[in-house]
């Protein structure tokens, strides 16, 4: 604001430095700015008012008719110098400077000046009309914010984070961006600033549609939301992100958006765990359906929460197992107290128990039980547990041992039988051509008969130590050999 005044001097008032100077009729009015207020002469001070003198220290009788550059700072007074020279060619608008003091540090001040037109003994003179504003506080405020400015400007590019800042309803035009663009994309601030490249241009074709509909939401679409898509760096190196974009509104500005600032996170490690896990989890989900075994989890009460195919051809249960309790099918069910009891003590257990399954059938089951991590304290307490069915593992046992018998034994009759078989064709063609002697048939008949031996002697100790032949009737007045397994 430029300030002119037409101060009328009057020749009856003397000043002590310039006798003939008149006195200022404006003076009460000039008194009552808060501004500085000086009028020049010669480069002298005519006239200063009261926030002047306070701004400098000094009273009304030290200022008038002293040099104005004498209340400049030494590293200013060129800068105010050519300032009011300039005043006589044209606006020269406003310069700041330092105002010195007596008792203490200078005042940062803003001095804006105007021509005036001078009366009485000056009337000839160039008069120059100076409006001085402390702002010093001003400028303290704006070195802090300055200092604050850079420092939230290290932090943001020290941070591990890409963050950029868009104009509202246009995502393409960025208006700041962090360091970190270079770590993550592999470019240079001053390539995306400038235009040359886009964060669009480093998203994944596959991703690139999604990306560019998340981003041409905001604001009217979205005020906060994020996404995850993957990038391609510079060096061809894929990275998953995930973006997190928040509308900044203006203050008392009726929803109108001020920005959009987006913060993008490198999560590529995390999502590669996050893949791995689905990865064994998928891997764990098909052992868990494929295992022969009975896999399950029940509450304290013995409801079952969860019962893989295994569980349910073992136990019969056709319909909804979560129906179904597990004390249902124990013969003694003080075992099943025994094994709580075990976990809630050491977390897990095993145990050996008699449980009644499908078509009555009671079998020997082993049992390896563990409380889950995320039980909670009180009756909340959930396991997990793997059921190997013994009574089936045995007979499987059994079964493959008896097979390896068999494989023995064949190996060891078939050599017998190969006897008996030659030598009875041999006795049958002696006997056809009248030409064997009684000797030779006797040889053949006692090889024979030491092949049989050889065949019935082990079928005799496989007989006696798996089997159990009982002569039954065979309902027709005769009788059969039934062959029963050994229990």
């Amino acid at each position: 604001m430029q300030l002119i005044i037409s101060i009328t001097m009057h020749d009856n008032i003397q000043d002590d430095k310039f006798p003939s100077a008149n006195p200022v009729p404006c003076r009460s009015l000039l008194s009552l700015l808060t501004e500085g207020i000086a009028v020049l002469a010669r480069g002298r001070v005519i006239y200063a008012n009261t926030a002047l003198c306070e701004m400098t220290g000094k009273n009304r009788g030290e200022i008038i008719g002293c040099k104005f550059l004498d209340l400049v700072s030494d590293s200013d007074r060129k800068l105010v110098s050519d300032y009011l020279r300039q005043l006589v060619v044209a606006d020269a608008g406003s310069a700041d400077f330092i105002l010195r003091r007596t008792d203490s540090a200078g005042r940062w001040v803003r001095l804006l000046a105007s021509p005036l037109d001078l009366q009485g003994i000056y009337v000839d003179e160039p008069g120059i009309c100076c409006s001085i504003t402390d702002i010093t506080k001003f400028q303290d405020r704006i070195i802090e914010l300055d200092r604050d400015n850079r420092r939230l400007r290290s932090h943001l590019d020290d941070t591990e984070s890409v963050l950029m800042n868009f104009a509202p309803y246009d995502c393409n035009d960025i208006l700041l961006v962090n360091r970190y663009v270079e770590a993550l994309l592999g470019c240079s601030v001053r390539d995306i600033m400038n235009g040359r490249r886009h964060l669009f241009d480093f998203v994944h074709p596959d991703d690139l549609q999604e990306v560019m509909v998340f981003y041409k939401g905001f604001p009217e679409q979205f005020e906060s939301a994020e996404i995850e898509y993957r990038i391609i760096r510079n060096d061809r190196q894929i990275r998953w992100v995930r973006d997190m974009g928040n509308t900044l509104y203006v203050e008392r500005g009726y929803g109108m958006p001020r920005r959009i600032d987006h913060t993008i996170v490198d999560i590529t490690e995390q999502k590669n765990r996050e893949m791995e896990i689905m990865e064994e989890r998928r891997k764990l989900s098909s052992i868990i359906k494929n295992s022969s075994d009975m896999i399950y989890r029940v509450d304290k009460a013995g409801n079952f929460l969860d019962l893989n195919p295994a569980g349910r051809r073992l136990l019969g249960i056709e319909d909804d197992f979560s129906k179904k309790n597990i004390l249902n099918f124990y013969v003694n069910p003080r075992q099943r107290e025994i094994l709580l009891d075990k976990l809630e003590k050491t977390g897990a257990t095993q145990q050996l128990v008699k449980w009644r399954v499908a078509d009555g059938q009671v079998i020997d089951v082993a049992i390896n039980a563990v409380t889950e991590q995320n039980n909670t304290p009180g009756d909340s307490i959930t396991y997990q547990g793997i059921a190997h069915n013994l009574t089936r593992t045995l007979e499987l046992q059994r079964i493959e041992t008896i097979k390896k018998i068999t494989g023995g034994l064949s190996d060891k009759i078939n050599t017998p039988l190969m006897t008996l078989s030659l030598n009875m064709r041999a006795l049958r063609d002696n006997l056809k051509s009248g030409s064997g002697n009684t000797s030779e048939m006797l040889e053949y008949i006692d090889e024979m008969e030491n092949a049989y031996y050889k065949i019935v002697g082990p079928m005799m100790v496989v007989r006696d130590k798996y089997w159990q032949i009982q002569e039954v009737s065979d309902g027709s007045g005769g009788t059969i050999y039934e062959i029963q397994e050994k229990p």
